[in-house]
Formats: structure tokens, C-alpha cells, sequence
């Protein structure tokens, strides 16, 4: 799974010069949290919800500072991450760097957003989250060979999704499957071969 299949495109931009509180207002119309700032084409900084209401409040507050410009308030140099990157990769500098967002790039082009809710959505689709069936928690030990006891298993269910977790504390995988049910045997009817897990 890759950046580009989850961030939101295109990027929402804004140029440096646009005074702060309307950058603000416009991100409370739109519902969004960050805002990517461009200049000549070219990504310059990036500007946050909690950035602007730290440093021009709410409400009256703005008119208190009205040749705030975003300029004044964004990061400068953000970190970016490129479209063709694993969303682990994201999710991992992410963590690194405490943000909650990031421009994706394309080579030197901003292409679009990533933030922690996509990588949320992400989660929820690695983990089966609204595919019918039953969700399925097995205890593999660490010395068996994970894809074939996985095999045994799994034989004879239909498997739509499969995370695994190694816990080095109890020496065992976790893995987690959504199934949607046996193959059917028996009655005259063929019996279903099963689903190879995926990997």
C-alpha cells in the first residue's frame, strides 16, 4: 500500500502573502487542519489550524493582527514525503517528526496530503473493517512456519484480510483474519478450495 492511494489529491494550497486570518477562515469553511504554501509552483512551508489560532487567536482576536500573513506563521522546509512511498514509511515519519500530515511529492512536484486520518482509513481497510464475515484472532508460535500454519488454518475459509503482529514477549504471532465463512462439502456440492492467505 502507497501514499499515493491514500493521500488526498490534489494538495490545497495557498500562497504566502494571504493574510493569516483569512487562511483560517477558509480552513474552518473547507473543514480541513493544514494548508500547503506555494510560491512560483514551488512548495514552501506548510501551515496548520493549531499554527494560526496560536498565534491569532479566534473571532475579534484576528483584526487585532491584520498584516499577519501566513509567510509570517508556516514551517518552513517541510517534511515531505514522496508519492511512491509505503504508508509505513509515512506512518513512520510521522511519529519521527511529531506531525500529523504531510506534502506528498512527486519528485519535486506537490501532488497531494497525507495525514494521520488516511492513515487511519489505511488501518481500517488492512484490518477487513466493513467486509462481511467474522473477524478471527489466531495464536501462531514463533517457531512454526507462519504461512503454513496459516494454510492449515485458514483451510476451508474464505479469508479477506490478514494482519500479523510478532510479540516478542509471549514468543507467538498474533494474526488477525476476516473471514466470511467454511467452504461448503458435502449435500451433492463441490467443495470450495481454500483461500491462500495472503501475505
Amino acid at each position: 500500500m502507497f501514499v499515493r492511494n491514500w493521500m488526498s489529491a490534489p494538495a490545497i494550497v495557498v500562497p504566502p502573502v494571504v493574510p493569516a486570518g483569512a487562511a483560517l477562515g477558509f480552513m474552518g469553511k473547507r473543514r480541513i487542519r493544514r494548508l500547503a504554501v506555494v510560491q512560483d509552483a514551488t512548495l514552501v512551508g506548510i501551515v496548520t489550524q493549531g499554527d494560526l489560532v496560536g498565534v491569532i487567536g479566534h473571532g475579534r482576536k484576528v483584526a487585532l493582527n491584520p498584516e499577519l500573513t501566513v509567510g509570517d506563521v508556516m514551517t518552513r522546509e517541510p517534511v515531505v514525503v514522496q508519492r511512491d512511498d509505503t504508508i509505513e514509511a509515512a506512518a513512520q515519519l510521522m511519529l519521527r517528526e511529531k506531525v500529523s500530515g504531510l506534502p506528498v511529492m512527486d519528485g519535486e512536484q506537490l501532488v497531494g496530503m497525507i495525514t494521520e486520518s488516511d492513515l487511519f482509513r489505511a488501518m481500517c481497510d488492512l484490518m477487513g473493517l466493513g467486509e462481511p464475515g467474522a473477524r478471527v484472532v489466531l495464536s501462531i508460535p514463533e517457531g512454526d512456519d507462519l504461512i503454513a500454519a496459516l494454510g492449515r488454518r485458514s483451510a476451508g475459509k474464505d479469508v479477506r484480510s490478514l494482519v500479523t503482529f510478532r510479540d516478542p514477549s509471549s514468543g507467538r504471532w498474533d494474526v488477525v483474519m476476516r473471514v466470511r465463512g467454511k467452504a461448503a462439502s458435502g449435500g451433492g456440492r463441490r467443495k470450495a478450495r481454500p483461500s491462500r492467505p495472503a501475505v
